[in-house]
């Protein structure tokens, strides 16, 4: 129960501190290769159902199973594609950042399939958010930051059907090595 209270305000504190600063001119909240365009994007949650085991009684036997519905954090990306080839694959991180200062990135390797001049939602699911440890000092303390901290989705690759990919810099190839071995998109890729 404390874990579900602990995800509750983690969220909680996110939606509020991240939605009051998304709509700054000066920053860019989405990057991505010309190839993709991210429209917006969402952290929330979804539900999932899974199974779960009860202990054992003591009298033996089989142990018992139910399904249950248990939350997830999860965070959904609207994109549209500008290439001229189906997309079937992303290379993309969730970024949490706050007066240029990371607080953390999850990465995501996610399979798609986004037709030519399409546009989808893809999502990814977050096991835990990760945590931030810094010193804090007296300074911060007396002048707080006005600023929120602000989400964005940086796509770094993009795999075509045809097998090609588009980078999103020089440093984001190895992505695109990682994203092309990735079963379920490699059997797409094969299907031509």
């Amino acid at each position: 129960m404390k874990a579900i209270a602990t995800i509750g305000a983690v969220v909680l504190f996110l939606a509020y501190g991240l939605g009051c600063g998304q709509d700054t001119a000066d920053s860019k909240p989405h990057v991505a290769p010309p190839e993709l365009t991210v429209l917006k994007h969402a952290f929330g949650g979804d539900r999932r159902f899974v199974t779960e085991t009860t202990p054992q009684s003591e009298r033996g036997g089989e142990p018992a199973t139910r399904v249950v519905s248990q939350p997830t954090m999860t965070v959904s990306v609207k994109a549209k594609s500008n290439a001229t080839k189906t997309i079937v694959g992303v290379s993309w991180y969730f970024v949490l950042a706050k007066d240029a200062e990371e607080y953390f990135s999850i990465p995501f390797l996610t399979p798609v399939d986004i037709a030519s001049r399409q546009t989808k939602t893809f999502k990814g699911e977050i096991k835990r958010l990760p945590t931030h440890r810094r010193a804090v000092t007296v300074d911060e303390l007396k002048n707080p930051s006005k600023t929120s901290a602000q989400e964005r989705i940086v796509i770094t690759c993009v795999v075509f059907s045809d097998g090609t990919t588009s980078p999103l810099n020089e440093a984001s190839k190895n992505d695109c090595q990682r994203l092309q071995v990735v079963p379920e998109i490699r059997k797409k890729i094969e299907k031509l």
